[in-house]
């Protein structure tokens, strides 16, 4: 018996972002650590509230969060013009900052968020060993966005680690509890 080749690039799985509604629930159901990387992924967030606060609940569990930081104007002004949304961007972040604030207050988790600076060019979701990978357009036209499943240990899995912790050097760390402030200190 021969043992399964690797998948290309640690590639297991390719499909439209929305293809992946249910895979996300099993993901987060058999995880113990989770890092986020998003805009703001409000539907996301709504999809898969209840297995969050499942996850949450388990014991051992981990979460990382990295947001925008709505403290950059220039961050803020750029997400605004590339997207159909736009205008409603730095709401729909303040709507991400109070609701992982919530999550932090009632589960104490997460402790902290990650703010970032930099334009994104990709979300991830990452549980344990596997990930989903996330585009984004180069217009601000909509249209279905591509993602992709990896494995922690081929090349795009190795990316991401070090993406995640060159991130951490990068980024700004918050207390979930200041968020709220954040918020109000940010807004115009």
């Amino acid at each position: 018996m021969t043992a399964s080749p690797e998948p290309p690039f640690g590639i297991v799985r390719v499909a439209p972002f929305a293809g992946f509604f249910q895979r996300f629930d099993d993901l987060i159901g058999s995880a113990t650590t989770m890092a986020l990387y998003f805009i703001h992924s409000r539907r996301w967030r709504e999809n898969h509230d209840a297995a969050l606060k499942a996850f949450l609940g388990r014991p051992g569990t981990t979460l990382e969060v990295f947001l925008p930081d709505l403290e950059s104007h220039e961050l803020m002004f750029s997400l605004g013009k590339h997207f159909e949304d736009g205008p409603l961007i730095p709401a729909l972040v303040a709507d991400a900052y109070r609701f992982f604030a919530r999550l932090a207050r009632d589960f104490g988790k997460p402790a902290h968020v990650w703010l970032f600076g930099r334009y994104p060019t990709y979300s991830f979701y990452q549980f344990d060993q596997r990930a989903v990978i996330a585009l984004y357009s180069n217009t601000s036209a909509k249209k279905e966005l591509p993602a992709f499943e990896i494995i922690g240990n081929g090349v795009l899995g190795k990316f991401l680690a070090a993406d995640i912790e060159d991130l951490k050097k990068e980024c700004r760390k918050r207390g979930s509890q200041d968020l709220e402030a954040l918020i109000e200190h940010a807004a115009p």
